[in-house]
């Protein structure tokens, strides 16, 4: 297998840019940051459990999803637990703790997503 190799001319172009990028950066604003603290949209969300095997543990994993947004969605792990069983009930417990919507009327339907299944 033969090694990769740069050639100088560039080599010297992408050492210029390096050089030069502080000239052409600015620096972040508070606003670029303010995804961060933005949960306002938490409180019309749908909660979906997930449970998956990883490192020989089933994690619980609750899904946040907007309701008219699917595609504004975060994933957070909550715990894990050595049996399956465990972990499906105690999802189950905190799907209904973490959702905002206790009756489960906030749904979110896969067709939102767009997806091809073909």
């Amino acid at each position: 297998m033969k090694n990769f190799q740069l050639g100088d001319e560039a080599y010297n172009e992408l050492l210029n840019l390096l050089n030069n990028q502080h000239f052409t950066e600015k620096p972040g604003m508070q606003s670029d940051m303010e995804f961060l603290s933005d949960d306002w949209w938490l409180r019309d969300t749908a909660v979906i459990e997930n449970i998956v095997r990883r490192e020989g543990m089933w994690e619980i994993q609750l899904v946040f999803a907007h309701f008219q947004e699917p595609y504004k969605l975060i994933k957070r792990v909550i715990s894990r637990h050595p049996s399956k069983d465990r972990a499906i009930l105690n999802a189950v417990y905190m799907r209904r703790l973490a959702a905002k919507d206790q009756r489960g009327t906030l749904k979110v339907n896969i067709d939102d997503f767009g997806l091809c299944s073909s």
